[in-house]
C-alpha cells in the first residue's frame, strides 16, 4: 500500500467514526429532550388554601362561608377529572356544617358530608395549567366559643367516578397539600 492509500483509509475511518460519534450524541440529545419532556408532563402539583369570610367570626344560627381554593400550579400540566379530593374538617362543638347553601364549581361532586367534615371531588373539572377553582362551603353557628381551627387538606383518587378512591398525583409536593384558618362564634 502506497502513504496516499493509507492516507485515504484514515481519513474515511476518522470520517465515519466522527458520523458515529455525532450519530451517539444526537441519540443521547434525543432521549435527555424525552426524559425532560416526560418529568414536565408527569410533574403536577395542586395546592389548598382556606380562608374563613368575616375574619372567622359568625353569629349563632347564623351563616359564614369557608372559601377554599383549589389551584394547579403546575405551567404546563392538566389536573384530570376525578383526581382531586379535598376534605374539610370544621370544629363539631361550635359549627356544623350546612346543609346546602354550598357553592362548588361546574363538575365538582361532594362525596360524603356530614355536620363536622365535607369531602368534595373535583368531578368532571379537568383543571387546566395554572388555574384554579374557588369553592363556598356554608357554614352554621352553632353555640358559641372559639376561636377554634378548620382544617382543609387535599388527597387524590385513581380517576375513576365518584372520586373516592385512594390515587395520587404524579410530581406532587405535599407540603401546600393542606390550610387551616379559624372560626369563632359569637351571641
Amino acid at each position: 500500500m502506497t502513504d496516499e492509500t493509507n492516507s485515504v483509509i484514515f481519513t474515511k475511518s476518522l470520517l465515519s467514526h466522527s458520523k458515529n460519534k455525532m450519530k451517539s450524541i444526537k441519540i443521547f440529545v434525543s432521549v435527555l429532550a424525552g426524559i425532560f419532556t416526560y418529568v414536565a408532563a408527569a410533574s403536577q402539583n395542586a395546592s389548598i388554601n382556606i380562608l374563613s369570610q368575616n375574619s372567622g367570626i359568625v353569629k349563632k344560627e347564623k351563616i359564614i362561608f369557608l372559601q377554599v381554593t383549589v389551584n394547579n400550579t403546575d405551567e404546563s400540566g392538566f389536573i384530570g377529572a376525578y383526581k382531586i379530593k379535598a376534605q374539610l374538617n370544621i370544629p363539631s362543638e361550635i359549627a356544623d356544617i350546612a346543609d346546602t347553601g354550598h357553592v362548588l364549581p361546574l363538575g365538582w361532586k361532594i362525596i360524603s358530608s356530614n355536620s363536622s367534615t365535607i369531602v368534595l371531588s373535583n368531578g368532571t373539572d379537568v383543571i387546566g395549567p395554572a388555574s384554579d377553582r374557588t369553592i363556598l362551603i356554608a357554614i352554621v353557628g352553632k353555640k358559641k366559643g372559639g376561636p377554634s381551627t378548620i382544617i382543609g387538606q387535599l388527597s387524590f383518587s385513581n380517576g375513576n367516578p365518584p372520586g373516592n378512591e385512594v390515587g395520587s398525583l404524579s410530581g406532587d409536593s405535599a407540603a401546600d397539600n393542606s390550610s387551616t384558618t379559624t372560626i369563632k362564634v359569637s351571641k
